[in-house]
């Protein structure tokens, strides 16, 4: 009984350091996009191009169930405010083999209306820049480049949105 409650405590706690803080990275810089593996809806972006706009920064992959649970929150915002000036990126990050394979990735970009950019990172090296240690994770950048909020796992879509209104709202001048 002793040895099922050290392993269950293990567990969880394991979990818990999997995360990291909630906006742990805010007030850093963002690093850059790379090119990756294939850009879908969108010729290749990059943060230093997007200069002036708000980006939200969405690490995905297709066959993730919180991912799932995230994308619905992700494709409202693009819905409510890229007419506004946001600008949403999807990074698809495979989890497992079958996931890196394009045809898949752009099947499942079209089943579930996606209709933002989309960047295959099947190397890693997106994940890897902005410390990812779970899917979903998101990134909110503001018009400099600095990270205004970032998020690993569900949830948080008020904090999201509100970020993300209030940084449109300088563009706008209110």
């Amino acid at each position: 009984m002793l040895r099922r409650f050290i392993l269950g405590l293990f567990l969880t706690t394991a979990a818990a350091w999997a995360q990291h803080p909630e906006d742990a990275f805010v007030g850093q810089k963002a690093p850059e996009l790379k090119a990756g593996d294939a850009w879908i809806n969108s010729p290749a972006l990059t943060l230093e191009k997007l200069k002036g706009k708000v980006v939200l920064i969405d690490f995905w992959a297709f066959d993730c169930p919180f991912c799932n649970e995230a994308m619905p929150h992700v494709k409202e915002m693009y819905d409510k405010y890229s007419k506004d000036g946001l600008v949403v990126i999807g990074v698809h990050v495979p989890r497992i083999d079958y996931e890196k394979e394009l045809p898949k990735i752009r099947d499942a970009v079209s089943n579930k209306g996606i209709k933002y950019p989309v960047v295959v990172d099947n190397t890693y090296q997106m994940w890897s820049d902005y410390l990812c240690n779970t899917w979903p994770s998101h990134f909110v950048v503001d018009q400099n480049g600095v990270i205004q909020l970032s998020h690993s796992g569900t949830g948080r879509y008020e904090d999201t949105e509100k970020v993300i209104q209030k940084l449109l709202a300088k563009n706008n001048g209110k």
